[in-house]
């Protein structure tokens, strides 16, 4: 799928705060870190962590045929062919989208809200999504539209993050919200549809802003909660891409396009199989049929995947990078590649790192040997997640 150039919003607000910037996929900019990437990895482990992602983008599909329509293009379940119902009000899944070849091209979250679908998906391939998912439509009473640009996405990651959304709000806390359940709150007058996803092994609500009030929903947070307390604690922390990317490799979550898939060329992107535990929570196995489906279905049935996505800890204190090989621990036979690293605080600053592994070499306990900083280092595959989670 082609790559588009995106905008943001609230990037003049990240400039003021000196923030430093990189690239996300050569389509836009994304806050690397505010400065202090030490006291936002905190937040998001122990308070309240506000993140700006730019980098995603948002399809709303509405009309009656909406759920047996997008059923029959993705991998997860979001409607029952049998009692003829669709997600209810609320509730959401993740999914891949496939090629005929079984191979993954976007993976989303979907998100029922009563009246309407939407799907948060990466921002640079929402314009051709938005035309694939047009071409399969026939007579069916749906309408697709693309909503990038129109609604903008922050993220609160930590174990204070659900009472900085209800003082927000001024209403009582959230109740528990499932894995990508969603509700619609309301935020200095604007509807905001906030769902759940612990991206980062603790609770993470992800908030889906009107593009022209998301400068002034991001300032009257940090202005609320971000202040120091006492001994120069924070409630609310802005945070960039460096806390949050250890976080979620700690926590065991691949990323598209990172550690998965290949938007340049779906191709010769992943099989879902070969996603490790991700497929679970990606792939329903009873649903019935689907773009790639049948490819999918094989590979299940016969448990044969030549790759898989793995962890990785690695000897010592050096850290290998991304496009590392990981080769044989006696031998230069290449068993696969790094695909994400970070040294974890949580694991007392080991390097850890998510790689694509061949088959046997990817059972747990295997050793391999990777090179970092100048010299190959021992590992060993380990099961993710690294660290263990915080649902509450």
């Amino acid at each position: 799928m082609p790559i588009a150039n995106l905008s943001n919003p609230i990037h003049s607000l990240h400039q003021s705060r000196n923030a430093e910037f990189q690239s996300y996929g050569g389509a836009v900019e994304i806050v690397a870190t505010f400065g202090e990437p030490q006291a936002e990895y905190a937040a998001i482990r122990k308070a309240a962590a506000l993140m700006d992602l730019p980098q995603r983008g948002v399809i709303e599909l509405s009309g009656n045929d909406r759920h047996a329509f997008l059923g029959n293009l993705i991998t997860n379940q979001v409607w029952d062919k049998a009692s003829k119902q669709g997600l209810q009000p609320g509730q959401g899944v993740y999914a891949f989208y496939l090629n005929t070849k079984g191979r993954i091209v976007a993976d989303m979250n979907v998100l029922e809200l009563g009246d309407r679908l939407l799907i948060d998906v990466d921002a640079r391939i929402g314009a051709s999504f938005e035309t694939s998912l047009t071409k399969y439509v026939f007579a069916e009473k749906v309408k697709i539209r693309n909503l990038t640009g129109t609604l903008h996405h922050l993220a609160l990651h930590g174990p204070e993050a659900h009472t900085v959304l209800a003082d927000f709000g001024n209403a009582p806390p959230l109740d528990p919200l499932a894995d990508l359940a969603s509700t619609e709150l309301t935020f200095d007058g604007a509807s905001i549809t906030v769902f759940r996803d612990d991206a980062c092994g603790v609770p993470g609500f992800h908030l889906l802003i009107p593009a022209e009030r998301a400068p002034a929903i991001w300032t009257s947070l940090l202005d609320r909660f971000a202040s120091p307390l006492e001994l120069g604690k924070r409630r609310l922390r802005p945070v960039g891409w460096a806390a949050f990317n250890a976080c979620r490799i700690e926590a065991g979550r691949p990323l598209f396009d990172i550690d998965f898939g290949n938007s340049a060329d779906p191709e010769q992107s992943t099989l879902p199989a070969e996603t490790g535990k991700l497929f679970a929570r990606a792939v329903s196995v009873t649903k019935g049929c689907y773009l790639g489906q049948e490819i999918v279905a094989r590979m299940y049935a016969r448990g044969q995947v030549a790759k898989q996505l793995t962890g990785l800890r690695v000897d010592g204190d050096a850290l290998p990078i991304a496009g590392a090989p990981v080769l044989e621990a006696a031998g230069d036979n290449q068993l696969g590649m790094v695909t994400s690293s970070t040294m974890s605080p949580m694991l007392s600053d080991a390097p850890i790192a998510i790689a694509m592994i061949k088959k046997p070499a990817f059972a747990s306990g295997t050793r391999v040997r990777v090179p970092a900083e100048g010299a190959f280092r021992d590992a060993t595959v380990v099961e993710l997640p690294f660290v263990g989670t915080n649902h509450n």
